[in-house]
């Protein structure tokens, strides 16, 4: 029999031990110090701020998982040698290498790791409720409960089953509410949601009680000096809308997942008397060489995110992740169709690399062609940056409310906004009908979210057989990863 053991470090093991090799050991003085540490405004403030700083480890273009890891390398974004540990990702093939393994558990702990950290902020925080002011309390324990429910979930999209595919019997994963030194409860897919509902829930009731932007813009809040600033990296009120509409179709609720979608796409503020919309799509006027406008990860659509300051596109290795080694066909195409240049994804997300090209007898032609295509979307994360706003890797966009109300809505509602998504992006509007409307959401999701560690789960939920770019089929079983070794022990 084998059953899963978790030790999980208490919030100052993360934060002040990284060089610790031993992750499963928790320090004897942790809990004291997060006793101390959680007592006043200023002490869950930088509690809630360390989380963070993990979280960009998880949701940023360097993470092992979900943002520029395993994730998008399941999803069959990138072009990979054969042999290689990203072609055994690619092809769902899990556990064949040493390095792949680790990881996986990289990955894993990660995540783990973050939700430490946060169940300490949370329970700590009931004991100093009286020490602590009424704002600082909802904002912070709101988003902590926020980001709990938010990596939960991503493991599930990982670890657990297809949906759809369930067996109410069985256990898939602990979620984890208070950190302990003995074996954690595993629990049903039902029951795993359920929790992550009740972490929503608590903090949708919470941040909407003091968030900066149900009264202000986020523009207003894109200051150092802002009481509560950069509302768009942290999981603000509308950040958590957004979670309960992907949570919800994940779960399979229809009726609940347009009704969040629809709240978070119509979210707006009063401007001196008008009334305009917290989030827009980017579309083809938007300057991108002026980041207060926009950049290339589309920032006007950002709902909400974690900064990643750290993170410089022209010093890292995503300069080099591509998807097509020559033009023929051209990749561009395959995925955007015929007018895939005046696509507004293909020209914002992706980089074309130019060089000679040959005929058949060897002769250099003069003129230049596409040899290989790379991610762009983060090429604006570089260390020449100097806006505070910059530099923020998306949780959750606008495009993924749209999507959801073109699944879920009625068919005219779900034409009305692929039209304004078409408008947007520069191409051509062809009204979805009741036959084909599931599928072409589907493409667009993969033409929306390369990068962003989204399309493994929009596949999985749905259960695709043979993924865009694929040579192989996906199997209902290959979508659930399995635990990396090392989180078990045997027991006789």
């Amino acid at each position: 029999m084998k059953r899963k053991i978790m030790y999980i470090l208490g919030v100052w093991g993360v934060l002040m031990c990284e060089a610790c090799t031993d992750w499963l050991t928790i320090q004897p003085e942790t809990s004291m110090t997060a006793e101390t540490l959680f007592a006043t405004d200023d002490g869950v403030q930088q509690g809630l701020n360390g989380a963070y700083y993990i979280a960009q480890y998880i949701y940023g273009p360097t993470s092992a998982m979900v943002g520029g890891g395993i994730v998008e390398e399941m999803a069959n974004t990138y072009s990979f040698a054969s042999g290689t540990d990203g072609y055994l990702w690619s092809n769902h093939t899990y556990g064949q290498t040493d390095s792949q393994e680790n990881v996986n558990k990289s990955a894993f702990m990660q995540s783990y790791n973050l939700i430490a950290n946060l169940n300490s902020l949370i329970n700590e925080m009931v004991k100093n409720r009286d020490d602590i002011t009424s704002e600082v309390y909802a904002i912070v324990r709101g988003e902590a409960f926020a980001l709990r429910a938010c990596a939960h979930l991503d493991l599930l999209r990982v670890y657990g089953p297809v949906p759809s595919k369930t067996d109410p019997a069985k256990t898939y994963l602990p979620y984890v509410r208070v950190n302990s030194n003995e074996n954690y409860e595993y629990h049903t897919f039902d029951q795993f949601m359920d929790y992550v509902q009740a972490d929503l829930d608590s903090a949708e009731f919470l941040l909407a009680q003091y968030e900066p932007v149900l009264t202000t813009s986020f523009s207003n809040t894109e200051y150092t000096s802002a009481e509560w600033p950069y509302r768009k990296s942290r999981l603000n009120y509308y950040g958590v809308l957004g979670l309960q509409a992907r949570a919800a179709l994940w779960r399979g609720d229809k009726t609940k997942a347009l009704r969040y979608a629809k709240l978070v796409k119509d979210a707006s503020y009063d401007n001196y008397g008008t009334m305009q919309n917290h989030f827009r799509l980017t579309t083809p006027s938007d300057d991108v060489t002026n980041y207060y406008t926009t950049d290339k990860t589309h920032y006007t659509e950002h709902i909400c995110g974690v900064k990643c300051d750290k993170f410089y596109f022209d010093e890292s290795s995503w300069s080099y992740r591509r998807l097509s080694l020559s033009n023929v066909p051209e990749f561009g195409e395959v995925l955007y169709g015929a007018d895939y240049k005046d696509d507004l994804r293909y020209q914002h997300f992706w980089r074309t690399g130019a060089g000679s090209w040959y005929d058949d007898e060897g002769n250099m032609l003069p003129e230049y062609r596409v040899l290989s295509i790379t991610i762009g979307k983060y090429s604006d994360f570089s260390s020449s940056t100097t806006s505070g706003a910059k530099m923020n890797s998306p949780i959750v966009r606008l495009p993924e409310m749209y999507f959801i109300i073109m699944e879920c809505g009625t068919l005219e509602e779900a034409n009305a906004v692929y039209e304004e998504y078409c408008a947007a992006r520069n191409i051509s509007y062809i009204p979805l009908t009741e036959n084909d409307r599931q599928d072409r959401v589907i493409l667009e999701s993969v033409r929306e979210y390369v990068g962003e560690g989204q399309n493994f789960g929009m596949y999985k939920r749905n259960n695709v057989r043979r993924m865009v770019g694929a040579i192989t089929d996906c199997t209902e079983e290959q979508y659930i990863v399995p635990i990396p070794e090392a989180e078990f022990i045997t027991e006789k």
